[in-house]
């Protein structure tokens, strides 16, 4: 019995079982959104780190395409336990801020550079921490426990990148900054 089914048994009258379809549909949704995305990090991660100047920063870049990796893996797997297939759908939220963003070649490398790159990520970031955040939601009413593990697990990470990133910020770029 599927994970749908199970969700739809225990929901009592046909207005619950409305509104967990239609969470249903927005989770998996949400989730097709959240793989594009987590691909196309995979892709510009690399580029990013090349530009970066700092030590620091390039190390944090390179780190969090680890993590990244580690995300889409796990994204993976919740796709095979809501027995659906992993494809990625455009999200538009996502390249907006993506074309947005400067074109950091354009940039005198250093100090400057590494600020943009900073910024830019960490809005990136706080996209992934509030898209996370839905989809934990969305996977704890509809009793998806494997996927709310791992969603929450991508919420940590990507709270904990957001704070490496606060650090170099706020250390090294500033005082190479003030040198």
């Amino acid at each position: 019995m599927g994970t749908i089914m199970k969700t739809f048994t225990t929901a009592k009258s046909p207005k619950r079982q409305e509104k967990i379809l239609h969470w249903r549909n927005e989770f998996e949704e949400q989730l097709h959104q959240m793989y594009w995305c987590e691909l196309q990090l995979a892709q510009a991660l690399p580029k990013l780190a090349k530009l970066a100047t700092s030590y620091e920063l390039t190390s944090a870049i390179l780190a969090h395409l680890a993590v990244t990796e580690n995300q889409i893996i796990r994204l993976i797997h919740v796709f095979d336990a809501i027995g659906e297939r992993a494809v990625g759908q455009r999200c538009p939220e996502l390249e907006t801020m993506m074309t947005a963003h400067p074109d950091f070649e354009a940039i005198d490398s250093g100090y400057e550079r590494d600020r943009e790159i900073i910024a830019s990520a960490q809005e990136l970031m706080q996209f992934e921490v509030a898209a996370y955040g839905k989809l934990h939601l969305l996977a704890v009413n509809l009793n998806e426990d494997l996927a709310a593990e791992f969603l929450a697990l991508a919420i940590k990470e990507e709270k904990n990148a957001f704070a490496r990133l606060t650090e170099i910020k706020l250390s090294s770029i500033y005082f190479d900054a003030a040198s």
